[in-house]
């Protein structure tokens, strides 16, 4: 039997950003598990984006917590690539999403007035502004915007990231830090003990740990189920289509079309409810090309080389899962679909409160209880 002071199940962006700050808070001898089943990593088809602007419209306490992980964003990249010496790839250059006509442009501003109305009274900024067709463009003296588009929204507090470098660099950093990660391991059994620890059977071994995360995505739910807790999530498919290399000129990222550090061009914003089937298909792929042209005409010149697909972990209401297990406060689930603009939230707020050390009441809204009320 393995022992360990705190067990995180689960290797994705979520579990490791978590995992490191639990070893930066000096949570002892911190085990990360990673089952690492390839089509459920969500690191392989997330767009990347450190993004606030648009989230939680509906939901203010999401807006505002989205919005300070970007605040937190530059920092925390510098931090990382420091420690780990790998170059994430962030560009802190801002970020768009496109109006296709003056009605949806008008219902951007609108949007944002909400918005930004909520966070200005917890007193966080909220700096978007919204563009006409002409200064929209001037952004991009590049690129030709084609007829329909209006305008935008556009903040320069925001940008985007290799994911896959991110995840990489997270695992370094916690690895350096005395952290210890297993791949190939995933998680069958979780049995509470009498004495308080926790056993968690794997395909190999079994651990014992005095408090246990849980941040598997999808495998979540099969493992709180068996505690007694349904987890509140559901699988949504992403799809995302790649170009060959070609010249740098879209220099910041919008919601849908972004260019990455090597030149390719990288368009995705699908949704789709296919359980956990994360295959392509070809009326998406035509659907966000369709929708990229439409953005950039010259994109249809391009050689597009590569599509996959991924599964996104959702809630109801769009906002993560940061809970405890009722009857069992040490063992904590995380779920939630914004890994990556989250990641510094995951490691400076997150790993305090499983210790019970966080000051950021915030996190208590987004318990799985929220959704049974």
């Amino acid at each position: 039997m393995q022992t360990a002071d705190v067990l995180v199940i689960g290797g994705g962006i979520t579990g490791s950003s978590t995992a490191l700050g639990l070893v930066l808070k000096g949570a002892g001898n911190v085990v990360l598990l990673d089952e690492q089943l390839k089509s459920q990593r969500l690191s392989r088809g997330n767009f990347g984006l450190t993004w606030f602007m648009c989230k939680g419209a509906g939901y203010p306490g999401y807006s505002l917590w989205c919005r300070k992980a970007a605040k937190a964003w530059p920092e925390f990249a510098n931090r990382l690539e420091t420690e780990s010496k790998y170059n994430i790839e962030l560009d802190w250059t801002g970020g768009a999403v496109h109006a296709f006509g003056q009605d949806e442009l008008d219902g951007f501003a609108q949007s944002i007035k909400t918005i930004r109305e909520g966070c200005e009274s917890k007193g966080i900024d909220y700096p978007v502004d919204i563009l006409d067709r002409q200064q929209f463009a001037d952004l991009m003296p590049k690129m030709t915007l084609g007829e329909d588009v209006a305008g935008a929204m556009f903040t320069k507090e925001q940008g985007h990231v290799n994911p896959l470098k991110l995840l990489g660099a997270v695992r370094n950093w916690f690895q350096k830090l005395g952290g210890v990660y297993h791949g190939a391991q995933g998680a069958k059994e979780i049995i509470p003990q009498s004495n308080g620890t926790v056993l968690v059977k794997t395909t190999t071994e079994t651990y014992e740990c005095k408090k246990l995360v849980i941040a598997a995505g999808h495998g979540s739910a099969r493992l709180t189920a068996a505690l007694g807790e349904k987890l509140n999530i559901y699988p949504q498919r992403g799809q995302l289509m790649v170009t060959a290399r070609c010249e740098r000129k879209l220099d910041f990222p919008l919601l849908s079309v972004r260019q990455t550090q090597d030149g390719t061009y990288m368009i995705g914003l699908s949704t789709e409810n296919t359980a956990l089937d994360a295959r392509v298909t070809a009326e998406a792929m035509k659907s966000q090309a369709a929708n990229a042209v439409r953005i950039f005409p010259e994109l249809a010149n391009l050689n597009w080389v590569r599509a996959w697909g991924a599964i996104r972990v959702m809630t109801p209401d769009g906002g993560p899962i940061y809970s405890k297990i009722p009857g069992h406060d040490n063992i904590s689930v995380l779920a939630l679909h914004s890994g990556v603009s989250l990641a510094p939230l995951h490691t400076e707020v997150i790993a305090p409160w499983i210790l019970g050390e966080t000051t950021d009441n915030q996190v208590s809204d987004f318990s799985n209880g929220r959704f049974n009320a």
